[in-house]
């Protein structure tokens, strides 16, 4: 290839770089062209309608199909066009009245030329064709009135949502936000600068937004809305409470939060921190959260995002007691099932007394029993913490000596407490001292008789032993006594509640005289395993020693008593009286 049309080609390489950069600048200046009139119309659709989230996504979506469809109409068409140096060369030939020699040149400057025709003639082409070179203007021609055009009007484009970026950035700001899907609000009269639901953060001073937060089931809801700039009317402070399915709605009145009120409503809404203008704080209660909502704060022409309250259960737990009583007890009585309904008990003094909580609908945190003034935490039994026993080993529960009144709490890993702590209470059951009777058939007795005492014994859950107790006043003044046991030792597993029988009292070992008197009283023991048994004593019965004749004459009253009595009877049936 010859290297004397080098200055042409090298002319006509920048005019076609010149003509690509022209076409590149313009695709670019219509795409950011469209870009910006794409964003312009989404504002003021987004300002125009109040966009929700969802409908932000479709304008988002709609957005960027027409972008996609503006660059392939208007954009591609100057990205797909390629200059060839001897199209350009035509269009200098044209431009400057020249006829095909530039092309000619060009062509002829290639290998294949040679065999073409004569290289004489291809010579003296190219040579003419490089003497003419320098005189030859190849930019000439070349409109840049379009490009200047297109230019001013990228310039304008560009400039008029800057400048109004720069008047307006609350919009700006705003936009920008929401276009990512943020949860921020366009600049209104009245600002909603702070929101608090329970004393939580959902909206702080910054406009961060809390999307989601949970609240016990049952509690109410406390809002504290703060505001800056124009101060709304009162019917314009509220805020709206919906259902998750939009089917049950209400609205809260928001009031101005008064320092100077003093009703205990009041003070628990009272904020943490009003600063020095508390006109700027509203107040509002939701009295019980019965399901999950959403809720929005609403004050003059503001509005807050939407926030979702999950409505979270409190916790639901069932306590089983199961009562030990002492060995001696359990020997009677069989061991009753642990019990979830009766939080009142009653056990026998020494009794071990298990707790175990069961959580009914979610896991837990920590349980805990008070006891007084102390207070002992449960450990979980099962890897969900689901039930949770107490070791009473160190508790009042491991041997109850006293009334115990407790207190039951559990928390749920989410802090939540049960509504109202679990009461109960366990009480000492009296183990009663043995019920115990004696009799005799005559209080006049000879020194050598053997009068038989009958006796009978009882106890709740079982006698140790009975005993008969004979003191013996003599008739001259000295008194004795001794003890002789009636029912021996009564142990093992066969224990019984209930003993009755007859005692021969030998009066002859006691060498007793006409005139001697005797006593005897009955002892009844009961068991209670390692403690101090209990002891009960009969009515004590008196004895007078005589002789046969004292018998005969004893005898002799009772049957004389005896036909007065029975004589009285009659008279009382037959109406007879010592009426006057």
């Amino acid at each position: 290839m010859s290297t004397q049309l080098g200055q042409l080609r090298s002319e006509l390489t920048r005019l076609r770089n010149t003509r690509q950069m022209i076409r590149g600048i313009s695709g670019l200046s219509l795409l950011l062209q469209s870009a910006l009139l794409i964003l312009v119309g989404g504002f003021l659709a987004d300002w125009l309608l109040d966009m929700s989230t969802a409908q932000r996504c479709i304008l988002l979506t709609l957005m960027a199909a027409v972008l996609v469809w503006s660059v392939r109409k208007y954009v591609k068409p100057w990205f797909g066009q390629t200059d060839d140096l001897i199209e350009l060369a035509l269009n200098v030939e044209q431009r400057h009245g020249l006829d095909n020699d530039l092309v000619s040149a060009l062509q002829f400057e290639q290998p294949e030329a040679a065999t073409w025709g004569s290289t004489q003639l291809e010579s003296a082409v190219i040579t003419q064709t490089a003497r003419l070179t320098p005189q030859l203007k190849v930019f000439e021609g070349l409109s840049i009135h379009d490009f200047r055009r297109r230019m001013i009007i990228l310039a304008i484009v560009v400039a008029l949502p800057t400048l109004a970026s720069g008047l307006f950035p609350g919009y700006f700001y705003a936009y920008v936000n929401r276009m990512f899907l943020g949860s921020s609000q366009y600049p209104t009269a009245t600002q909603i600068v702070h929101v608090l639901i329970n004393r939580q953060s959902v909206i702080d001073e910054h406009g961060q937004a809390t999307t989601e937060i949970t609240s016990p089931f049952g509690h109410p809801l406390k809002f504290e809305v703060r505001f800056a700039g124009q101060d709304p009317a009162a019917t314009a402070r509220s805020i709206h409470v919906e259902s998750l399915d939009q089917t049950v709605a209400t609205d809260v009145r928001l009031t101005a939060f008064n320092a100077t009120d003093q009703t205990s409503e009041t003070l628990d809404s009272k904020p943490e921190n009003t600063g020095a203008n508390t006109s700027s704080v509203l107040i509002g209660e939701l009295p019980r959260l019965m399901d999950s909502v959403t809720i929005q704060a609403f004050v003059g022409d503001a509005r807050s995002p939407t926030i979702t309250v999950h409505a979270t259960p409190l916790p639901v737990v069932a306590p089983e007691l199961s009562v030990t009583p002492p060995d001696y007890v359990r020997a009677v009585t069989p061991q009753a099932e642990p019990s979830e309904s009766n939080r009142a008990l009653s056990v026998i003094e020494g009794s071990r007394v298990d707790l175990t909580i069961r959580s009914l609908n979610k896991p837990l945190e920590m349980v805990s029993v008070a006891i007084g003034d102390s207070s002992y935490r449960l450990t979980p039994q099962d890897a969900e913490k689901r039930q949770w026993t107490l070791d009473v080993a160190n508790t009042e529960f491991a041997a109850v000596s006293e009334t115990i009144r407790y207190q039951i709490q559990a928390t749920d890993q989410e802090g939540l407490q049960l509504e109202n702590p679990i009461h109960g209470t366990i009480r000492l059951r009296t183990d009663q001292p043995p019920r115990l009777a004696i009799s005799a058939r005559t209080r006049n007795v000879v020194a050598t008789a053997q009068p038989p005492i009958i006796w009978s014994a009882s106890d709740d859950f079982g006698l140790s032993r009975v005993v008969a107790r004979i003191q013996v006043a003599r008739a001259d003044g000295e008194v004795s006594e001794t003890e002789v046991e009636v029912a021996a030792s009564l142990t093992g597993n066969a224990r019984q509640t209930s003993l009755r029988g007859t005692y021969p009292l030998d009066l002859s070992s006691l060498k007793l005289v006409k005139g001697d008197q005797l006593k005897i009283t009955f002892a009844a023991y009961d068991y209670r395993g390692d403690a101090e048994p209990a002891i009960s004593y009969s009515e004590p019965i008196q004895l007078q020693l005589t002789d046969r004749q004292g018998i005969l004459s004893g005898l002799l009253e009772t049957d004389e008593e005896s036909a007065r009595q029975l004589d009285a009877i009659i008279r009382r049936e037959l109406g007879i009286g010592d009426s006057k």
